[in-house]
């Protein structure tokens, strides 16, 4: 396991930082709030940083991947899981 998707649980537990569902641990996935693929297309090192992650269930997970990065929804959605995380 990555050492922030660690760090992320040991902090916030297997709680959804969008819905607040508690789901066992092979159904929370570690989110970059900046996507990974935004950091490549713009040839930027990935951030792994903690600040930059976040844990989300299944479905919430493939709900933010529905919006543009740069939308307003997807940021506001990003500002939530922010004031969610411990």
């Amino acid at each position: 396991m990555h050492p922030t998707k660690q760090e992320l649980i040991e902090r916030n537990g297997l709680r959804c930082m969008l819905c607040g569902k508690i789901v066992e641990y092979k159904y929370i996935n570690w989110h970059h709030i900046k996507p990974k693929s935004v950091c490549k297309a713009n040839h930027e090192q990935i951030d792994n940083s903690y600040e930059n992650g976040c844990l989300l269930c299944l479905d919430c997970h493939a709900f933010v991947h529905s919006f543009d990065y740069e939308s307003e929804e997807y940021k506001q959605y990003m500002d939530v899981i922010r004031e969610n995380r411990k």
